[in-house]
């Protein structure tokens, strides 16, 4: 249920004992589980598995890295928090940052903590090479006097933290004792990391945690963007990876489990039961929530349309006073998001953070009956039967806003983004609204279809006549359609039409670099 990973200077790969390498292979097989990195490649060398190999790639953590590096670099002691849900990379992260530094990686499980500390004192006593055993405090303590400083700064890191506290709910309270009377002062860097956002946010970086006050840096690590899931498949085309984006989200571990990854093999990778992202979203929920059921009920109220939260509370049978709880935490985790329209308080709509619980909500769940069944023609009908409705929501709603955003960068609609938003009232809706107040004004149209240049120019005119009704123009105003497929783009001083083929031909939107691992 343990391990502990050692980084050698000498030599920079991750090595692990097979015995680990056997369990890692028996649990993804049984429980769904997967590592987070894409296209492993593993060989058997000395009776320890090696992990390596030119398809591991590292993408859009720039700034978690540089995070990570000023901490190392600094003098004395470190404490750093890294979090974020599931299969967001966290771990991925760190290994790369370990890679060429004298490290420690434990990784706890739901065990015992008399278990949890004499594994852990096993561990580092094997790397250090010396008899230690004790307490993880007691031993946390050890380190900085058994380590030779002029090999490095030695990094701990202590992954899914929160099950060592389930142990063990006094360990952080003699963790910051130790930090104040031990560890403060010592070069060593010690990281906390974990996957229950919760935990980590109320009960670790909270203002009545033990441990608040006593970090030097915290890295939540969030969804990627658009392009950076492009970033680890570069050669498909802009309009592949909205689409791949639709179904995975901006989770990069997903990508993972299939080889060339397209959208028709995602789709069927998320329906096919035994797959481990059939119950992704079932095994995300149980571990963050008390009551996964309400939420279900929530999130599939969402998916079927119903968008205003006391329309939610009574298709999922809660009490409309109290639901407003229920969307803080999954707005918490980055699966909902509240929205208003632009410049006003009221009415609220629910919409889809993460594309990939949308897609599961929205086919996984409900198709379940044929799934399981093994009618797996019926469940795809079912989806292509009413994909190009759901492509045109992802498209409106996580899409073009950040497609808009890269248009602002760029230049060629030159207005500071100082507001953004969707705006919505009695029938009249606009998709994005993009505003530098008393400047400038951005009235945005997205449609996920194929349009000539006379039916660009109609939906230009209309999208001018319905931002006449929203109260926000102001002294310069831009009406912009992003599709799909247009025949010719419309480059005009406010009217401006385009398509995902003309912003990758222009290089409005690229590929975030990424740069891959060597052995």
């Amino acid at each position: 249920g343990c391990s502990v990973l050692i980084y050698s200077l000498a030599k920079p790969t991750i090595t692990v004992p097979m015995w680990y390498y056997l369990r890692s292979v028996l649990v993804e097989g049984l429980l769904g589980y997967r590592l987070i990195v894409c296209r492993l490649v593993v060989s058997v060398l000395c009776g320890g598995a090696v992990w390596g190999g030119s398809g591991l790639r590292l993408v859009d953590r720039g700034g978690e890295l540089s995070v990570l590096e000023g901490e190392y670099g600094r003098r004395g002691f470190s404490l750093v928090v890294v979090y974020g849900r599931r299969r967001i990379g966290k771990t991925f992260l760190l290994r790369w940052f370990c890679m060429r530094r004298p490290c420690v990686y434990y990784v706890a499980a739901e065990l015992p903590y008399s278990v949890l500390a004499a594994e852990f004192s096993r561990r580092v006593s094997e790397a250090l090479g010396v008899p230690l055993a004790g307490d993880v405090v007691e031993v946390l303590e050890a380190l900085p006097r058994l380590w030779d400083s002029s090999r490095g700064k030695l990094v701990v890191v202590l992954d899914e933290f929160q099950y060592m506290v389930e142990a063990d709910p006094s360990l952080p309270s003699r963790l910051m004792r130790s930090i104040d009377t031990v560890l403060q002062g010592r070069d060593m860097m010690l990281v906390l990391c974990g996957s229950s956002v919760s935990f980590f946010e109320k009960k670790l970086l909270g203002y009545r945690a033990p441990l608040y006050g006593r970090r030097t840096a915290e890295i939540r690590l969030r969804q990627m963007k658009l392009w950076d899931i492009w970033g680890f498949n570069p050669s498909l085309s802009l309009r592949e990876t909205v689409e791949l984006y639709a179904v995975v989200g901006g989770t990069p571990a997903y990508l993972a489990r299939v080889g060339e990854p397209t959208f028709w093999r995602m789709v069927e990778e998320v329906l096919r039961p035994g797959s481990p992202l059939y119950d992704e979203p079932l095994w995300l929920l149980k571990q963050e929530l008390r009551e996964p059921r309400t939420y279900l009920a929530i999130l599939r109220a969402v998916a079927e349309g119903r968008n205003e939260p006391s329309q939610v509370a009574q298709i999922a049978g809660v009490d409309p006073r109290s639901i407003a709880r229920y969307i803080d935490v999954l707005e918490e985790l980055e699966i909902l998001q509240r929205l208003r329209p632009l410049g006003r308080r009221r009415p609220v709509q629910l919409r889809f953070q993460d594309n990939f619980f949308r897609f599961w909500f929205t086919y996984t769940l409900p198709l379940r009956t044929y799934l399981e069944t093994g009618d797996t023609r019926k469940a795809l009908e079912a989806v292509k039967g009413s994909i190009d409705q759901y492509m045109g929501r992802v498209f409106e709603e996580t899409v073009v806003p950040q497609l808009a955003l890269k248009l602002v960068e760029k230049g060629l609609i030159p207005v500071r983004p100082l507001e953004t938003g969707p705006w919505w009232k009695a029938g009249i809706d606009i998709d994005l609204v993009i505003r530098s107040p008393g400047q400038a004004t951005v009235f945005i149209e997205a449609k996920w279809s194929r349009l000539s240049r006379a039916e660009a120019r109609r939906e230009l005119n209309k999208l001018e006549g319905r931002a006449a009704e929203t109260g926000l123009q102001s002294p310069v105003n831009y009406y912009v359609l992003i599709a799909r497929e247009l025949d010719e783009p419309v480059l005009e001083e406010n009217h401006v039409a385009v398509d995902l083929d003309w912003l990758q031909r222009n290089n409005i939107v690229r590929p975030s670099p990424s740069i891959p691992v060597h052995r």
